[in-house]
């Protein structure tokens, strides 16, 4: 035996264990060194305390190894019986297991998978039956992969009829899926909130320094009337008034750069709103227009 098997062997006899329970690939790895070490009921210590996952099937397996090497045939056939109920698709390698074992694993399934594939038929439909849809498809697609197992088709299998009834309820079984998920995307659709209006980007807006574009001309801009006070009757006040023209000529918004005065502006604001404009124009195309407009109210 080399240093790596005898490592293997030595960690199986009687290295420390966690307190966790091993799972089935670490349970199997230690039952292999035993196994090949002729030490079967240690082997089989080791089986005992694997826990389901995906390599149960193989633990399985080297059980039924151990149980034959200890002459003890009846539990290893029902092992096999077992492993069978448990996991129909099973097959084990000549390569790597013992030709008796492999012939007597092979006998067990063509004898038990007619038993299984009905058993799996009641499962699926039972399923069906309670509306639990996904389960049922994906029970009805096993079967119908069991059905086609070379141990099981054929015309003369005692299982024949259970095809074309696998093959309907999953079919059923795939729409009632399908329709429960498109219920489900369009509830999620309801339930979200409406997605709002793209929004419309807004035009560019020119200003005196874009010397490309013909500035607006006004067609109509009156001025509120003002009166000085009396006090200060000979006084001007000045401002800037800045407002934009949109392409229809229109002014689009009004604001006072500079005030005038506190009693004026929002008479000019105002006023400034009913202004019109023959539009700004860039190559041919009417466009905004920020414009910029001193102020001035003289008491003349």
């Amino acid at each position: 035996m080399n240093t790596a098997a005898m490592a293997v062997l030595l960690w199986a006899l009687g290295a420390p264990q966690a307190s966790v329970a091993p799972g089935a690939p670490d349970v199997l790895t230690a039952a292999r060194a035993l196994y090949a070490a002729g030490n079967y009921e240690d082997a089989l210590s080791r089986l005992a305390q694997a826990t389901g996952d995906s390599a149960i099937a193989e633990v399985d397996e080297y059980r039924a190894l151990c149980l034959l090497a200890l002459g003890r045939s009846s539990e290893a056939q029902h092992t096999l019986e077992d492993l069978v109920a448990r996991e129909p698709m099973f097959k084990m390698s000549d390569a790597d297991i013992s030709p008796r074992l492999v012939s007597m694993y092979r006998d067990t399934r063509k004898r038990l998978l007619p038993t299984a594939a009905r058993d799996l038929y009641t499962k699926a439909k039972t399923d069906y039956d309670k509306k639990d849809f996904a389960a049922s498809s994906a029970e009805f697609k096993n079967l119908l992969a069991l059905l086609g197992d070379e141990d099981l088709a054929g015309s003369n299998s005692p299982v024949a009829d259970l095809k074309m009834l696998a093959e309907g309820f999953s079919a059923l079984a795939d729409g009632e899926v399908a329709a429960a998920n498109k219920a489900a995307a369009a509830a999620a659709a309801a339930a979200a909130p409406p997605s709002p209006p793209p929004t419309p980007a807004t035009p560019k807006l020119y200003t005196e320094d874009d010397a490309q574009v013909a500035p607006p001309v006004a067609i109509s801009m009156p001025y509120p009337s003002w009166r000085p006070p009396r006090a200060d009757a000979n006084r001007e006040y000045h401002g800037t008034l800045r407002i934009v023209i949109d392409a229809t000529g229109h002014v689009e918004s009004a604001t006072m750069v500079t005030p005038v005065t506190t009693s004026y502006d929002p008479l000019l604001l105002a006023a400034a709103k009913n202004w019109t404009f023959k539009p700004a124009q860039l190559d041919g195309e009417n466009v905004r227009y920020a414009k910029v407009i001193a102020v001035v109210l003289s008491p003349r």
